[in-house]
């Protein structure tokens, strides 16, 4: 997905072919008569339910005589969000972007900007995405935990041992409940299928990262995190003080990511390289930083460091 060319101070664009558009605020009619004029079918109810999604901002009130007032209308900002999320949406070679990808723009906006996409709107938006994390038809959800499974599985592991896991991890994207010592159990005996001997430690592989050896223990520990983070996200239990304070955090550190890219490119004589590459999309780098967002958030609520004690424990209970 490409969005146009960034010219005003939201960042997201107001360029309309070579004239710069000079947008006005708008009710929600003339935000369907927008949507109209680039040949989209809406409606008020439809501007609603972007709002409940957090796909635009609440209309503000407007009141110009003593005995009413008229109705509300959205800035300047929200109204070109709209347009351009539409004409992103339209220009898609699929036909049409689904709302999810739309969503992580939305986000993506308020990680970068703070004048386009507000905090108590982004709020409503990471519940959306939250919501949208994990849908997908049961064919969908079984190929990606098959390419899962076959990501970490040792190359002497079982079909059974194989089965097991894909089993484990299709129950937990689909319900989103992780029973921690079980996963630890099949993802184990995925990742080191040697028998154990009487009276020997177990032994244990780790794969190679660009910054060391990675322990099956790992991958448990942030899958863990990152669903809590998801599940706290999707009933809106994370309030916007903290959602700004950890969006602090997350900037500096994301500047200071792009900045060394290249050169972790060239860990191991570039052996990792395609961990550092680059998106080369707008929704490419939308999905790439909001991923990164909820790793950040993890790690400042404190889930990785729990999950990665549970993690650590059921790991000394099956060692014994």
């Amino acid at each position: 997905m490409q969005l146009p060319g960034l010219e005003s101070r939201c960042k997201f664009g107001a360029m309309n072919g070579n004239r710069a558009t000079a947008w006005a605020e708008g009710t929600s009619a003339d935000l369907v008569d927008d949507a109209l004029a680039l040949g989209v079918k809406a409606s008020p109810r439809m501007v609603t339910s972007w709002v409940e999604d957090g796909m635009l901002a609440n209309p503000q009130p407007r009141k110009t005589s003593a005995h009413g007032s008229d109705p509300r209308v959205f800035p300047p900002e929200q109204r070109e969000l709209f347009t351009r999320l539409l004409e992103a949406r339209e220009r898609s070679p699929l036909g049409r972007i689904p709302q999810r990808s739309l969503i992580r723009v939305v986000l993506y906006l308020w990680l970068i900007d703070d004048t386009v996409v507000l905090t108590p709107q982004a709020r409503r938006a990471w519940r959306t995405h939250a919501r949208a994390t994990g849908q997908t038809t049961a064919v969908r959800r079984s190929e990606n935990v098959r390419a899962i499974v076959e990501q970490l599985a040792h190359p002497s592991a079982s079909l059974k041992q194989r089965r097991a896991a894909q089993r484990v991890l299709e129950e937990g994207e689909r319900t989103g409940q992780i029973d921690i010592n079980r996963l630890t159990a099949v993802l184990t005996d995925l990742y080191s299928p040697w028998p154990v001997q009487p009276g020997m430690p177990r032994i244990e592989r780790a794969l190679p990262g660009p910054f060391g050896p990675v322990p099956v223990q790992h991958h448990i520990a942030m899958w863990k995190a990152r669903q809590e983070t998801i599940s706290l996200l999707k009933r809106e239990e994370i309030d916007e003080t903290e959602l700004d304070r950890v969006r602090a955090v997350y900037r500096p550190m994301w500047a200071d990511y792009q900045a060394r890219r290249p050169a972790m490119a060239t860990i191991g004589a570039g052996a990792f390289a395609s961990y550092f590459a680059e998106p080369d999309s707008m929704e490419g780098r939308a999905i790439e930083a909001v991923d990164a967002f909820v790793g950040t958030l993890a790690g400042e609520l404190g889930l990785i460091e729990a999950a990665s004690h549970a993690a650590e424990t059921a790991r000394l209970r099956l060692a014994r």
